[in-house]
Order: C-alpha cells, then sequence, then structure tokens
C-alpha cells in the first residue's frame, strides 16, 4: 500500500507567524527578560553616547574594509550608497526595508557609538551579519564607514 497525501497544514509555511528576510522583527512577549551571553555589555544610550569609537588608524580601515566587503556589501554596496547587488538584481520584491544609504548626512550625524550599537545589536530591522560580529570588528567597520564618508582621512 503506497498512498501519499498531504494535509491542510502541511503547506510551505510561508503563511506560518514567523520573520521573514528584511521582515521587521516582533516586540518581545510583555514583562520578558532578555538573557543572552552575547547581550549588550552597556544599554543602547550609554553606546550612542559614544562620539568616537576606538581605533586603530589605517589597521583600523583597511580590517574594517574587508570586514565591510564580507559583511555589509551585497545590502550596502561598494562605496556605501545602499546600492548592493541585493537591491541591483531585485532579490527583495515584496520587502518594505531597502539598506540605508551610509553617505546621507542623518547617517553621518549618528555617533560611532549608535552605528556600532546597530551593527552589534540590530535594531527593527535586522541585518544579516547581525550576532557574528565580534566587538573589535564592529569598531573597524565602523571606522571604515567614516573615511567612506569622508570624515577620516
Amino acid at each position: 500500500m503506497n498512498n501519499s497525501f498531504s494535509l491542510p497544514w502541511s503547506t510551505d509555511l510561508w503563511d506560518h507567524p514567523s520573520i521573514k528576510p528584511y521582515e521587521e522583527a516582533r516586540d518581545y512577549p510583555k514583562d520578558s527578560v532578555f538573557r543572552n551571553e552575547e547581550s549588550m555589555e552597556l544599554e543602547r544610550k550609554e553606546y550612542e553616547a559614544i562620539v568616537t569609537g576606538p581605533n586603530k588608524g589605517d589597521l583600523s580601515i583597511v580590517k574594517g574594509k574587508e570586514l565591510y566587503e564580507v559583511n555589509c556589501y551585497s545590502c550596502h554596496g561598494m562605496t556605501g550608497l545602499g546600492d548592493g547587488p541585493v537591491i541591483k538584481n531585485n532579490l527583495r520584491q515584496n520587502s518594505y526595508f531597502y539598506p540605508v544609504n551610509l553617505k546621507q548626512q542623518q547617517t553621518i550625524n549618528r555617533t560611532d557609538g549608535y552605528i556600532y550599537a546597530y551593527i552589534r545589536y540590530g535594531g527593527k530591522v535586522m541585518m544579516p551579519a547581525y550576532g557574528r560580529i565580534t566587538p573589535e570588528e564592529a569598531w573597524d567597520i565602523v571606522y571604515y564607514l567614516r573615511y567612506l564618508q569622508g570624515m577620516v582621512k
């Protein structure tokens, strides 16, 4: 007896309550406590108060460029304009979120700490590199972004 059938609930799970790529994350349940070994060392507002982060000069630019090309390029593009291959090839047709132009004035006005915290811990939209980048690597990326923005010579 070789019968095969599909039950109505065994669809592709696309409508299942999950987070799709580039979809806004759901809020944490009310009164929940976040526990994680990689949780923030400081509060987000404390990070945002860090105007200039640590760097190793040219070494940070070189390392930051390598890390950017691996973790950020596909969405933000080579020059940080938010025009990477994910956008150029229309791979996100049904998405409401697009990568930030890292050279726009709003991003330039952010503190180094704000950008660091966004890279390390994400925001409303989680970036694919979230959780894979060490603190030192995140600071190198921040310094490289400042270089792209023309703020570091």
